[in-house]
């Protein structure tokens, strides 16, 4: 294989060649090239912008402004590669303003589609057509100043391209998040979305706050974030710690109005939340970031969704900071901050590190140390801290349960568990029962998880009618998901209808799944379809999503239990002879009166 490589010339790649390689940098798909399109427009000084696709901008993208428009020549220029009227010089890379400048956008959707742009400055107006990267012709028109650009068939000469587009609705979704970014970041600009002929937005200029309200409506208490650092401004709007989802799609973060991502601007966000967050939330927040252009480097990236800091502690320290002036203001929620003392050097995550909770590992303790299976009694409650570590870990080690098939957990040694009718609630976390022969301590959060979960295994939940229907109002970029999974959603327990009046849209749960409560449905079914929005990370199926969401719904420590289900799970427990919850703690320990007598030398 050495010799066959050496055997080879260095050739230079063809100009045809090299346009298409430089293209694909800038356009991945539909939503890439919407993206350059508006940037454009933005930069031209436009106050309205129009977008239209078909077939999720498949085969056919138009964006239409109101901007400065060009003359006959610079939209010959336009076409080019590397023309740009944003920079001059090299220096003018590290002080950058507007959103495009390196000159790549228009020549490179040019390169792999049918492109045709008429545009005026007000004094002339021009078309040009354009396929494959060449200039078929310039021809003058009539249209009022300002530009529009139609983009069709995009990839068609790169087949190998196009087949790895996604579908219709995964793309239009993917288009519909990046408008929804520019109409948070330019609130001041008005916005119309078309797609397929159908009008998904239709935004009149307004400010921040009703944008927030359009795009994410389930938000209903927020708060803004205002700062005035002299060099690190801080501002955008962040939602109540008791609104949020279970991923960060509604974190949004803008440095100097563009787009970024960085997973250490989430982690800084959720910092400045504190303990106010329950484990797993993320609460929505769209944040905005100016610095000097001289401090952030904005050409990292080919879509320029990176950015790199001189000073990457101070930007984070700040919005830290501004968050947990802003959360201090919502009334009702009060949050701890670490004593800097005992951490004066904070250090962030690895950003490829995450945490993820599922319900697809409950383990087996069939062969676990902890349980004596003579007198049936949890003996961890006798054992030193650093050896109740080891035992924990070997506990998760012997584990092995897989619950692709919701398969049951076997070979659990039997726990004597005769109730005899007296409990108390402690702290509103655990259930202590008076057995025939000793004291049962239940974690109800866990046990009412591994009932859900056994419900869910055996199907024996059923679908409630609501006397009263519980309404959601979901974001544009969520419809298609619902759409895509409606009879799933059906098969499962969740009667709805959609009504989809201009700029919004509202689920109405007509039943739900007898597994959650009514106070959970919301946060359960606007949960299974977050889980469906990343077309990349699909779940196995919706029944693991079901069992994820159910568990996470279940009485929570700090709830208040009623008489009949404390009963329930007691009763339930025993039947089941449960030992563990679905991610394999335990759901319980006993205390025999023999052991309480000896420890206290009554015999």
């Amino acid at each position: 294989m050495n010799e066959a490589l050496n055997s080879g010339k260095i050739k230079k790649l063809p100009d045809e060649v090299v346009s298409k390689i430089a293209a694909g940098e800038v356009v991945i798909n539909p939503a890439s090239v919407i993206k350059e399109l508006v940037e454009n427009s933005i930069d031209a000084g436009a106050t309205a912008i129009e977008i239209q696709t078909k077939d999720g901008g498949k085969s056919y993208i138009k964006v239409s402004d109101n901007g400065s428009g060009m003359s006959k020549e610079d939209l010959t220029l336009s076409v080019q590669r590397y023309t740009t009227s944003k920079i001059s010089s090299l220096e003018d890379i590290y002080n950058i303003t507007s959103y495009g400048f390196r000159g790549e956008a228009l020549a490179s959707i040019g390169e792999v589609s049918r492109l045709v742009i008429t545009t005026s400055n007000g004094s002339e107006s021009y078309k040009l057509e354009m396929v494959g990267g060449k200039i078929v012709k310039i021809t003058e028109t009539f249209r009022e100043r300002g530009t529009t650009v139609e983009v069709y068939d995009l990839f068609f000469n790169i087949p190998a391209r196009r087949k790895f587009l996604s579908s219709e609705k995964i793309e239009r979704r993917m288009v519909t998040e990046v408008i929804e970014r520019f109409l948070l970041t330019k609130p001041e600009v008005k916005f119309v979305f078309k797609t397929d002929e159908e009008i998904v937005y239709n935004a009149p200029q307004s400010n921040l706050i009703e944008r927030f309200k359009l795009i994410f409506p389930e938000a209903k208490i927020y708060e803004l974030i205002d700062s005035c650092d002299s060099d690190i401004k801080v501002t955008g709007i962040i939602s109540s710690p008791q609104f949020f989802r279970r991923n960060r799609t509604g974190q949004l973060f803008f440095v100097n109005g563009r787009f970024v991502v960085d997973n250490l601007l989430h982690l800084s966000l959720e910092r400045g939340y504190g303990e106010s967050l329950v484990e797993g939330s993320h609460p929505y927040a769209v944040v905005f970031v100016n610095v000097p252009p001289q401090e952030v480097d904005v050409n990292i990236h080919p879509q320029k969704l990176q950015v790199k800091f001189s000073e990457p502690r101070l930007v984070y320290d700040a919005i830290a900071r501004c968050v947990r002036e802003a959360i201090r203001k919502i009334e009702g929620y009060t949050i701890f901050i670490e004593n800097p003392a005992k951490n004066s050097s904070y250090a962030f995550p690895n950003n490829n590190v995450e945490v993820k909770e599922n319900v697809e590992t409950a383990e087996s303790i069939s062969k676990n140390p902890v349980f004596d299976k003579k007198n049936n009694f949890a003996n961890i409650i006798f054992v030193e801290p650093e050896s109740h570590q080891s035992l924990s870990k070997s506990f998760r080690e012997q584990s092995s349960f897989s619950a692709e098939h919701f398969s049951t957990i076997a070979n659990t040694p039997k726990f004597e568990f005769e109730h005899s009718g007296q409990f108390t609630i402690i702290r509103n976390r655990y259930i202590i029962v008076e057995d025939v022969d000793g004291i049962v301590i239940i974690d109800f959060h866990a046990a009412h998880e591994r009932i859900i979960y056994e419900q869910l295994k055996e199907k024996s939940y059923e679908s409630v009618q609501l006397l009263i229907p519980v309404e959601i109002n979901i974001g544009k970029s969520l419809v298609n998901v619902l759409e895509n999974l409606s009879e799933e959603l059906l098969n499962i327990g969740f009667e709805f209808t959609i009504e989809q009046p201009e700029n919004s849209t509202k689920v109405i749960l007509k039943s739900i799944p007898s597994l959650i409560r009514i106070t959970q449905a919301q946060e359960t079914f606007t949960g299974l379809l977050e889980e469906y929005r990343v077309p990349f990370n699909k779940p196995r199926s919706i029944s693991h999503v079901l069992a994820s969401k159910a568990c996470k719904a279940a009485v929570k420590t700090g709830d208040k239990l009623s008489e009949e289900e404390v009963i329930m799970l007691i009763n339930e427990i025993k039947r089941r002879n449960l030992l563990t919850c679905p991610h394999g703690r335990p759901i319980m320990m006993k205390i025999t009166f023999n052991q309480l007598d000896s420890y206290f030398e009554r015999r």
